[in-house]
């Protein structure tokens, strides 16, 4: 999306969702930085700077705003990228290389870390390290503010390696230290589960995805009353949705507090929270079929994955099987061996297979198991190309099971599993496609059929039969 200086006030005067998090406001006058939502006046446009990333805008001197909360906004990191500069940011907004230094992510890559922070430089302005820096400091400023933890466990899960650390980053960027947060912060019980929140870009059809995710759902994961839960090593993690105000809540045991940024990362993965529904929708929209779709179901996502291999054996366990059989297969699965890898691995494909399912297909679970244990797997490969390749060369695993596999866990939103039977009858209702002529008619899609695979699936639930 081309951004100029013209639209970017008019979507700041309006107040516009469609650019949460695409840009951000630099006010000349108050040296903040604001997000288009910002409930503040608007500020006259000869006082306006507007940049692509946070990163940017600190780098220029600006301070976050505390009323908007710039750490709350949806990421604008378009996954359908594939430069190098963008899997960067994408991996930093997931993970904050806590543990991890640039040099091991550029040889993860397979590229010089001199290359790939001129790359990261070039595209984005700043620096990788700026930027890394920049996604830290907003975490904190998170934790600090809507939370009660110890400054101490909020630097260690921000990625500073001591509480010095963040006050040192936190001064220069900001110009005061972490208890400045904490200031006016009534104090709370330390005993209390955490309650973190992550905005997305409505429309947002929370209910469509959940019921999505229910009638795939694995024994770790359930809903009840329009609410996710999830055990994350043995404690329960709620999510909730406030419509009325485009954001999830979070809620997070006290023990999991460490592991805070990942769980919301997690959660924006499977919810799809980054993704923007009016550049797809004006899209899809194209097509008279998918219009209809759109209209009547607003702000699909397209639902990802919790855990990777878990989706991977989830996937493999429902080739050929009832959505409900292999819900009830996944959990004799759970009990009687075991979800991890190393458990599968340590299995054999007899033992597997006596939870329900063919020899031959318990020895592609079996398999990957010992792949993804040995590391012969990488199930966190970012480019689709290569992660498509990697899984059909794996006996048991054909084009739509790699497909859908692209699409859950790669979050890739251009995945089309075109063997689909139930897709290849919703394109044209009444009547079955084959699978060239899906692939035809998909092309106009692009990148976004996988928006409208979840869309095409989601129609057969009204059709009856």
């Amino acid at each position: 999306m081309e951004l100029s200086t013209k639209i970017c006030y008019q979507a700041l005067v309006s107040h516009d969702h469609r650019f949460d998090g695409v840009f951000f406001t630099c006010v000349t006058s108050t040296g903040i930085y604001c997000r288009t939502i910002c409930p503040a006046i608007v500020p006259k446009q000869e006082n306006c700077r507007f940049t692509a990333t946070a990163a940017e805008a600190e780098k220029a001197g600006y301070r976050p705003c505390l009323r908007c909360r710039p750490e709350y906004a949806p990421a604008d990191t378009k996954r359908g990228e594939q430069s190098l500069a963008h899997k960067l940011a994408l991996y930093i907004d997931e993970t904050l290389l806590i543990d991890e230094t640039l040099s091991s992510v550029a040889a993860h890559f397979k590229v010089s870390e001199r290359h790939l922070r001129r790359k990261f430089t070039e595209l984005f302005g700043v620096e990788p390290k700026q930027y890394l820096t920049t996604r830290r400091l907003l975490f904190a400023k998170q934790l600090l503010q809507d939370t009660s933890l110890p400054i101490a466990n909020i630097a260690y899960a921000a990625g500073f390696n001591t509480p010095a650390r963040l006050t040192i980053n936190m001064q220069k960027a900001y110009g005061f230290t972490p208890q400045r947060f904490r200031k006016n912060r009534p104090s709370e019980s330390l005993s209390k589960p955490i309650i973190l929140r992550t905005d997305y870009r409505p429309p947002f059809s929370w209910e469509a995805l959940l019921g999505f995710i229910t009638a795939r759902a694995t024994p770790l994961e359930w809903v009840n009353e329009n609410t996710y839960y999830r055990l994350a090593d043995g404690y329960e993690v709620v999510i909730q949705n406030k419509s009325n105000k485009n954001h999830l809540t979070i809620q997070i045991p006290l023990e999991l507090s460490h592991q805070a940024h990942t769980i919301i990362s997690k959660t924006r993965a499977l919810f799809d929270l980054d993704a923007n529904p009016s550049v797809i929708e004006g899209l899809l929209s194209d097509d008279p079929y998918l219009c209809h779709l759109i209209d009547r179901y607003p702000g699909m996502r397209v639902p990802g994955s919790w855990d990777s291999f878990e989706m991977v054996l989830r996937a493999i366990i429902g080739q050929q099987v009832s959505v409900a059989g292999a819900t009830t297969i996944m959990r004799r699965l759970v009990e009687q061996v075991g979800i991890t890898p190393t458990a599968i691995a340590l299995s054999s494909p007899a033992a597997i297979a006596t939870v329900g399912m063919p020899l031959k297909r318990a020895s592609t679970i079996h398999g990957i198991g010992q792949m993804v244990h040995e590391g012969k797997l990488n199930l966190s490969e970012s480019d689709p190309k290569k992660f498509y390749a990697s899984l059909i060369a794996i006996a048991g695993i054909g084009p739509w099971t790699a497909e859908y596999l692209c699409m859950r866990v790669l979050h890739w939103p251009d995945a089309l599993p075109a063997g689909d039977l139930g897709l290849q009858k919703a394109i044209e209702p009444g009547m079955r496609q084959t699978e060239q002529q899906v692939i035809a008619r998909a092309e106009a899609w692009r990148p976004w059929r996988s928006y409208a695979t979840v869309l095409l699936w989601k129609s057969l639930e009204n059709q009856g039969g």
